[in-house]
C-alpha cells in the first residue's frame, strides 16, 4: 500500500469516524444482559454448543438454561405441586379364596395408588421435571 506522511492525518480521521459509528450504532442496541437489581438476560434463541469444557448461559422461553457439549439443560426447575404420601393399604394379604371384601379393598388400594401416581406425574410436569 502507497503511504504517504501526510495520510497520517486522514487514516486517522476515517478511524476516529469509524469508532463513532459503531459507538452510536452500539448506544442503540439493548443490552443482552442488565445488573441494576439483579440480572436480565434477554430471551434468545439457542446459541451454537460452546467449545469443549465451556458452558453457555442463555434465556430462552423465561427459563435460565446452559448449554455444553453434553446437553442443553435447564438450570431452575418449576417447582410442582406436593404430592401426598399414599395412604397404607388396606387390602392386606389374600390367602385361599378371596372375599369379596378383599377384591374390594384390593380395587380399592390399586384405585389409590392410580391417584397418586397421577398426581405425581401432573407434578413432574408442571414442574417441568418430565415432558411426556
Amino acid at each position: 500500500m502507497n503511504r504517504f506522511p501526510a495520510d497520517d492525518e486522514g487514516d486517522f480521521s476515517d478511524l476516529r469516524t469509524a469508532v463513532d459509528e459503531i459507538q452510536a450504532l452500539l448506544r442503540t442496541r439493548a443490552p443482552l444482559i442488565e445488573a441494576s437489581r439483579g440480572w436480565i438476560l434477554r430471551q434468545m434463541s439457542q446459541p451454537s454448543i460452546p467449545p469443549s469444557g465451556d458452558v453457555h448461559i442463555y434465556a430462552s422461553g423465561g427459563r435460565l438454561r446452559a448449554l455444553s457439549t453434553l446437553d442443553d439443560v435447564p438450570l431452575v426447575n418449576r417447582q410442582g405441586a406436593a404430592v401426598a404420601i399414599a395412604a397404607n393399604m388396606t387390602s392386606g394379604t389374600i390367602a385361599g379364596s378371596p372375599t369379596m371384601a378383599q377384591y374390594n379393598a384390593l380395587y380399592n388400594d390399586v384405585v389409590e395408588v392410580r391417584a397418586q401416581l397421577n398426581a405425581l406425574i401432573n407434578s413432574l410436569r408442571a414442574g417441568t421435571v418430565i415432558l411426556t
